[in-house]
């Protein structure tokens, strides 16, 4: 008895060796990626903490800058008023004065909130007692905040609690008695001095994120040029792989498909001329044998020489009847239930004839076990797309090689060479089109091949 289990191992370890290799690879790369993704991220989140906590800085430093001034600015007009009194032009001409020149406006009020003095003439003898201006007349203590004026403008404010000692005794007698501070100078001040250290913040949180913008650019282009390079090699290691692959089936071809056709040709002599039924039984297994190694040769072959397209145009409908020719020498081709559409194609046959009956011969593989297993064959055309159905009733995929079904020698036969579905896949893929295999809605296999009449090229899925 002829055994093909040592070949298909040797190829079968070869194939492992060069998975795990790329696997190998593919988790380095991934790993590097990882970490050089978290070192990225990492650097950005602290970037962006950094500049948020400086631009919140440059914010409180910018208030801090204007109550200064203000402050310095409301000790001196307190001074200016203790030396020169009520003066009405007084804050007038200090607005008009260039060093004076972030102030908005000067108002003086008393303690019934009317405005004693003002910057603008024409607003002084009116009553404005808002809630800033009465707290800090019962506080005597300072107090800012913003407001917007008529005009729009956003200014900053400081009400400064003030105690002019020339009041007249009267006056000063009703301070001592009440507690309260008698006038209350409010300071406005143009923000927009003070801001520019908020200004040189913005620019900075601006080139900070310009420059994240870009390193992350920068990271991007390198990870796609990076899987690039390594789907390069990876193509690469595949192509010395079937070359080494290609190389092999060549001396099994010549060094075994001659001596085979010896063995099988004298078996098949010999099993005509004797009459000894245990002879006949041990020659028929010899002629299986022999015809298994044939077709593991012819399959390797097929899955290892370089592919060329010989694209021919030829009906739907006459496919359909080559392949229930082809199917029809099986003993289970009754099984078989075939429904094909209408149209004319343009691709190469004979590749097209191989993925279809290699697919079928799954199938009819898969549900020979049952009484009652089907296969259905659907062929038809779709928006310019030839879509291949293939689905059985059979026991399904098991969990173990669902992962691995386009892979070479991987079979759940016994006498299978396990390069049916790998061969499909290549020959879809030189094609341009698809194949996809999952669970059917029948209980078996589903499996769907998708070829574009225009042939371009495409990666196979899997559901």
């Amino acid at each position: 008895m002829v055994c093909t289990q040592p070949i298909e191992m040797v190829f079968s370890c070869q194939c492992l060796t060069q998975k795990c290799f790329m696997d190998a690879k593919q988790k380095t790369y991934f790993l590097y990626s990882l970490i050089f993704g978290l070192i990225l991220l990492l650097f950005t989140v602290l970037s962006v903490i950094s500049a948020v906590g400086i631009y919140k800085i440059s914010i409180e430093g910018s208030r801090n800058l204007l109550e200064t001034r203000a402050i310095d600015i409301a000790v001196n007009i307190g001074f200016t008023l203790e030396r020169l009194g009520l003066k009405k032009d007084l804050f007038t001409d200090l607005l008009a004065d260039d060093r004076w020149a972030d102030l908005a406006f000067i108002a003086l009020y008393d303690q019934e909130g009317n405005i004693v003095l003002h910057s603008n003439p024409n607003l002084m003898g009116r009553k404005e007692m808002d809630r800033f201006i009465q707290q800090v007349l019962e506080q005597k203590a300072p107090a800012h905040h913003f407001s917007n004026l008529a005009t729009g403008e956003r200014v900053f404010i400081l009400d400064f609690p003030l105690h002019l000692h020339k009041l007249a005794k009267k006056e000063r007698a009703a301070d001592d008695s009440s507690g309260a501070a008698p006038y209350c100078l409010r300071i406005a001040l143009h923000p927009y001095p003070a801001n520019s250290i908020v200004r040189r913040a913005n620019v900075q949180l601006v080139l900070i994120g310009g420059a994240l913008f870009i390193l992350w650019l920068f990271a991007i282009f390198f990870f796609w040029m990076w899987r690039k390079n390594f789907l390069l090699q990876a193509q690469l290691e595949e192509q010395k792989r079937m070359a080494a692959l290609g190389q092999m089936a060549a001396v099994l071809a010549h060094e075994i498909r001659n001596p085979l056709s010896s063995i099988k040709g004298f078996a098949q002599y010999h099993i005509e001329q004797t009459q000894d039924p245990e002879l006949k039984e041990d020659l028929a297994i010899i002629i299986k044998e022999t015809t298994r190694l044939e077709r593991l040769t012819a399959n390797l072959l097929a899955y290892a020489r370089p592919l060329e397209l010989f694209n021919e145009e030829f009906s739907l409908d006459k496919l359909c009847q080559e392949v229930l020719k082809s199917l029809a020498i099986r003993e289970d081709a009754k099984r078989l239930i075939v429904k094909c559409g209408k149209g004319q194609l343009w691709m190469d046959r004979d590749k097209l004839m191989q993925i279809i009956i290699n697919l079928v011969q799954n199938g009819l593989e898969a549900v020979k076990e049952q009484e009652n297993g089907k296969v259905w064959l659907e062929m038809d055309i779709e928006d310019g797309v030839l879509v291949v159905t293939v689905e059985d009733n059979g026991p399904g995929i098991p969990e173990e090689v669902r992962d691995k079904l386009f892979e070479p020698f991987v079979t759940t036969k016994t006498k299978g060479t396990g390069l049916g579905l790998a061969i499909v896949k290549r020959l879809c893929n030189a094609m341009g089109g698809t194949v996809s295999i999952g669970s059917s809605s029948k209980g078996g296999v589903k499996a769907v091949v998708k070829l574009p009449l225009s042939q371009e090229e495409s990666e196979f899925s899997m559901d």
